[in-house]
């Protein structure tokens, strides 16, 4: 995770900068952070600022509007979700306002984010931590007696009522709902399935996701899940694209919140180009699935993912299974 001693390393200066007037702030940003390969560290850096640092501090910044897709572009519109994550609404703040409509014109992948919380992300925030930080699931899920039967007699999960569901996702679509646990160890599983009869969430939790992706973590695993929420879900996918893996780094906030949102709009089937609003509209109508893991032969897992979205009609059932191991 973000190592406070970047206090004392090359973040030190501009951190010292804060508060103070933006445009020299500007400049020392786009002259220390040069080349595609600093983007990472200036993503690290708008996380670190908008921990370490007051809102009042941080909202003169914004009185720099980006002209140009540089470091400071770059730095301003990843601040901007850092704060917007952690609470603060944007839309009040004019400054912040201009700052995402140069943020558009200049095509920013992040500008197309509001500048505030809205419907279904009531439970994104942003995780205080220090360095080595590791999330852990939230969802308490009690052991369901179709679990403990699996695993004393050896024998599969009875089969989806009415007969054999059919995959009818696209590897574009897959790719798209493991967006925000890409950075994982394990790409992620996912799958969309049309059911031959409507179903409602009560008949798939003691199925689990074995029945459907039964590779997915191996015969020695079951998945067994209860209700959720959309705000839980989109919460643990937020988590997940926001933390550092094992062997890799997160995405910090604006892009964490953006591949939260890439995977509910995968998981709900929603149009490409949709925005926020309409996915977060979409989504509403759908019901959600949370799930516990257990293994008959543990092994030290870091972080684990396991969800599902049923369709209003309940004719389809989209699952995104994944994990990070050491």
């Amino acid at each position: 995770m973000i190592s406070h001693g970047l206090v004392d390393g090359p973040h030190g200066p501009i951190l010292a900068r804060v508060p103070g007037d933006a445009g020299s702030l500007a400049e020392l940003v786009r002259g220390h952070y040069v080349g595609e390969r600093r983007l990472r560290e200036v993503r690290d850096l708008a996380a670190l600022l908008a921990e370490s640092r007051r809102v009042h501090h941080l909202l003169p910044l914004f009185g720099c509007v980006p002209a140009e897709p540089d470091t400071w572009a770059e730095l301003i519109a990843c601040l901007a979700q850092e704060l917007v994550v952690r609470g603060v609404n944007l839309t009040r703040v004019p400054a912040a306002v201009r700052c995402a409509a140069a943020l558009r014109e200049l095509g920013h992948p992040l500008a197309g984010l509001p500048l505030r919380l809205g419907r279904g992300e009531r439970r994104m925030r942003a995780p205080w931590f220090e360095s080595g930080w590791v999330p852990r699931r939230e969802h308490y899920i009690p052991e369901h007696p179709e679990v403990a039967r699996i695993f004393l007699d050896g024998r599969a999960p009875a089969g989806v009522p009415g007969g054999e569901p059919a995959t009818v996702s696209t590897r574009q679509e897959e790719r798209l709902i493991t967006t925000a646990v890409e950075h994982w160890n394990s790409s992620g599983w996912a799958k969309i399935f049309e059911l031959p009869g409507a179903v409602g969430p009560e008949e798939l939790v003691p199925l689990g996701v074995n029945a459907f992706l039964p590779g997915a973590f191996g015969a020695e695993t079951a998945l067994h899940g209860g209700r959720g929420s959309l705000g839980a879900v989109v919460g643990e996918l937020f988590t997940s694209a926001y933390c550092d893996a094992s062997y890799s780094s997160g995405l910090r906030g604006g892009y964490g919140r953006l591949a939260a949102w890439r995977s509910v709009a995968g998981l709900v089937r929603a149009p490409a180009d949709a925005s926020v609003h309409r996915v977060n509209e979409l989504a509403a109508r759908w019901r959600w699935l949370v799930f516990r893991i257990t293994r008959r032969t543990p092994y030290w897992t870091d972080q684990e993912l396991a969800v599902g979205a049923l369709s209003p009609r309940g004719k389809v059932l989209s699952l995104l299974v994944s994990y990070d191991t050491d």
